[in-house]
């Protein structure tokens, strides 16, 4: 995982959160008792907004300047330290929950026919309430009577 280090809150909170996950028993070795391992190691990194884009992020990790890199090769065929990689932003990894109690078939009924889900929006400016808020993708903003002015 990838956690900016500009936002030491944040880094405090997961390094919290992963602690509880190995006390309870759901990362490391034999979870529940089975033989299935899992855990999650973390990166602070120096990167900027920039590094949502998947090249940046791989740069930072790897401890050079996070700017984006031509492609071809795609990071599925040589990401990071030269091999193939998979980045996936937490985002996508926060749906998976709702996604399995309620299936996919009821996930897809928020949103859009063509952008299903929702998604996390950062709301700031001249606004009632700055924050992050979670919608349905389509969704207008005047629909929450946002405005400020």
């Amino acid at each position: 995982m990838y956690v900016r280090a500009e936002y030491p809150l944040a880094v405090e909170r997961f390094k919290k959160a992963i602690a509880a996950a190995r006390e309870y028993g759901i990362l490391g070795n034999n979870i529940f008792g089975s033989s299935f391992n899992f855990d999650i190691s973390y990166v602070e990194g120096a990167g900027a907004f920039v590094c949502g884009e998947e090249t940046a992020l791989i740069g930072s990790i790897e401890g050079r300047a996070g700017r984006p890199l031509p492609r071809p090769p795609y990071p599925a065929q040589k990401g990071l330290w030269g091999r193939p990689t998979n980045i996936n932003n937490v985002e996508t990894w926060f749906n998976i929950p709702a996604i399995m109690t309620i299936g996919g078939d009821e996930f897809a009924k928020f949103g859009t026919q063509a952008s299903t889900g929702t998604k996390v929006f950062s709301l700031v400016g001249k606004i009632k309430n700055t924050g992050l808020v979670e919608l349905p993708l389509g969704t207008p903003l005047e629909k929450y009577n946002l405005s400020d002015g």
